[in-house]
């Protein structure tokens, strides 16, 4: 992932800061002029995006609806621009795109090439964190070409940094001496500009990443040397995370090249800069590499008390993770409590006034009548008009006292709905935490012993080509659970409703078999997809698509070598789908705890791996589509999963 694109989140604002915010507040609230007003509102969610997204966007928001009112297009444009990185910061990536490309087509139809450039830029990051890489670089294609026009040094600096970090992912994952030129290339121009700007911030970023790619290109001494540079800009800066970030590599890059003096060396001055800092994440990360080195140089006590530290930091991030969260529900309550019963008391304090400035008047009307009974009586006709008046506001001062006390109640409402919501979060949060903690945490401690045992350097070929080969299934197992688990918990938020269409079946089957293609030739298995191509489901196609990819995979993982496995339509049902399979079969016990998230998973008649959740999140994705999965089986000869749409 692109290094410029993380975010760290503070919990305060800092003293500087909090006197522009406070400056800017008193500026929008007393001013009548609406330029003055969208221009504060604008730069306040320039202040806030980094720390607090929603103030963000509620300013930006506000700006934006005022400079559309006023045919202010480049300042609205600007508060649309802050609302998308804020999205994007919270990671709602479809409301970040639909706004940064709103924000474009304003910019363009202005020509405001500037503008341009920040909105296509934006765009790249929200694609890069999306996973998909390919649309990224072609936005930074694009927003380098503006920047290039007009001679956008800062811009382009930036640009190139982009591109050189995805062609650098690109080579570390492929190894493509093409993507590795690419890489150096941009990254040197991105170093230059940089250097040219005195951007030393930059600098440090640009350094770092050529470190990485010169040392896993093997060129070690040009890469520790580059790290080492970046090290001393940070210094410089006094820059924390860039000084840990550094300290950290060139640690590991010396115990790479069997200098564990000077790894050592790095890692303590980490960790001794880790504790300054206070913070549990960066002393969780320092002790734990302590640790490891200390074991390394056979100082074994050390290594104990070291892992101990890195165990209580991990913990303690975990639990202030969790006490902040339940500080700031417990915050925001209060705060709304309290609001609400200052509104109350207020309300009875004018009432109170009301009611007491009534007895007022009503006793100097009787007085003011006993004394001027005789002979003023023209005065008493003014005194009833003032009487009536008088009633006639309490009538409205009534009415508006009713008006808040609905008001009221519908903010009583409003925080019900807010709380069933916040449980319906904490549900879906607890089974995501139940499956990653079960389900994943079992493939990767079996990857961590097995890297164990081939650390130790004292196996044989042969144990070392198992133990390879245990890696590479329990890597492919973690992917397919990490895949199923961010689909299933892509479609549990909001943003994502369930889409029906007409889809075409045989397609579909054809889609998935092409998908496990090498896992059927591997085990010489046939795949029968008898479906009609006429045939045509009106569902939810990408979710219909999860179900069948599963129950298909799971019927390779649990078929001998040779077998068949046979797609059909029920002939009683014509949108019941049938996956039979001339496997292992399954118990009615096996059956009945299918779909249950207590499930755990098999090994396959090759020793495939699993993860235990693929039928379980199957279950979740049926049910969002009014679908209905049954299966029935002999045990030693077959499988037949029904999915009736």
């Amino acid at each position: 992932m692109l290094t410029h694109l993380l975010v760290w989140m503070v919990l305060f604002v800092p003293p500087i800061q909090q006197s522009q915010t406070d400056s800017l507040k008193t500026v929008v609230e007393q001013t009548d002029n609406d330029s003055i007003k969208a221009s504060g509102l604008y730069n306040l969610s320039k202040i806030y995006y980094p720390y607090d997204q929603d103030s963000a966007i509620l300013f930006a928001t506000e700006a934006k609806e005022i400079s559309h009112a006023m045919n202010f297009r480049k300042m609205e444009a600007n508060s649309l621009n802050i609302i998308g990185v804020s999205y994007l910061i919270k990671a709602e990536y479809e409301k970040a795109l639909s706004t940064h490309f709103e924000a474009l087509g304003i910019r363009e139809t202005l020509q405001d090439t500037v503008g341009m450039i920040e909105s296509t830029m934006n765009l790249g990051n929200i694609y890069y964190r999306l996973n998909d890489p390919e649309k990224a670089v072609l936005q930074y294609h694009e927003a380098l070409a503006l920047a290039q026009q007009i001679n956008h040094e800062r811009a382009m600096s930036l640009l190139f940094n982009n591109l050189g970090s995805f062609y650098r992912d690109r080579w570390l994952a492929f190894k493509d001496g093409n993507d590795f030129t690419l890489a150096k290339d941009y990254l040197e121009k991105s170093l230059t500009l940089k250097e040219t700007l005195q951007d030393n911030r930059g600098i440090i970023n640009t350094l770092s990443q050529l470190g990485e790619l010169y040392y896993e290109s093997g060129e070690k001494a040009k890469g520790i040397e580059m790290v080492e540079k970046s090290l001393e800009y940070s210094e410089e800066l006094n820059d924390i995370e860039g000084r840990l970030s550094s300290l950290g590599t060139l640690s590991d890059y010396y115990r790479d090249e069997q200098s564990l003096s000077k790894s050592l060396a790095y890692a303590k001055e980490a960790y001794e800069l880790a504790e300054k800092t206070e913070s549990y994440y960066q002393i969780s990360i320092a002790a734990s590499r302590m640790s490891n080195l200390s074991a390394l140089n056979k100082d074994f006590e050390n290594a104990y008390e070291f892992q101990l530290i890195h165990r209580a930091s991990k913990d303690s991030v975990f639990n202030d993770s969790r006490q902040k969260i339940r500080d700031e529900l417990e915050i925001q309550y209060e705060s709304e409590k309290k609001e609400l019963e200052n509104q109350k008391l207020t309300q009875d304090q004018a009432l109170a006034e009301l009611t007491i400035t009534r007895k007022n008047e009503l006793l100097w009307i009787f007085i003011s009548v006993g004394l001027l009974l005789l002979g003023l009586a023209w005065h008493q006709r003014k005194i009833n008009q003032k009487l009536r008046i008088a009633h006639h506001k309490l009538e409205e001062t009534n009415q508006k006292v009713q008006l808040q006390n609905n008001q009221i109640q519908e903010q009583a409402a409003q925080l019900k709905t807010s709380n069933k919501e916040l449980k319906k979060a904490n549900k879906f949060r607890e089974k995501l935490f139940s499956i990653i903690s079960h389900d994943l945490r079992t493939p990767f401690a079996s990857l961590n012993n097995s890297l164990d045992l081939w650390q130790e350097g004292e196996l044989s070929l042969t144990e070392m080509n198992y133990i390879l080969s245990n890696i590479a299934t329990n890597t492919r197992s973690a992917s397919i659970l990490l895949s199923n688990l961010l689909t299933w918990a892509r479609t549990q938020m909001s943003s994502e409703k369930v889409e029906k269409t007409e889809v075409a079946l045989a397609e579909l089957i054809t889609e998935n078999q092409q998908l496990f293609a090498k896992q059927l030739d591997q085990k010489e298995l046939t795949l029968h997809n008898e479906i009609p191509a006429e045939v045509t489901l009106h569902t939810d196609r990408d979710r219909l698509r999860f179900i069948l990819r599963n129950i298909l995979s799971n019927s390779i993982k649990f078929t001998p070598d040779g077998g068949e496995i046979t797609v059909s339509i029920d002939p009683d049902h014509p949108t019941a789908i049938l996956i039979k399979d001339s496997g292992i079969g399954m118990s009615q016990a096996q059956i009945d705890s299918l779909f249950n998230k207590k499930q755990y998973s098999s090994v396959g008649t090759n020793g495939e791996q699993g993860t235990g959740i693929g039928l379980m999140l199957c279950k979740d994705f049926a049910d969002s589509i009014g679908a209905k999965i049954t299966v029935s089986s002999q045990a030693g000869r077959s499988t037949t999963f029904r999915v009736e749409i």
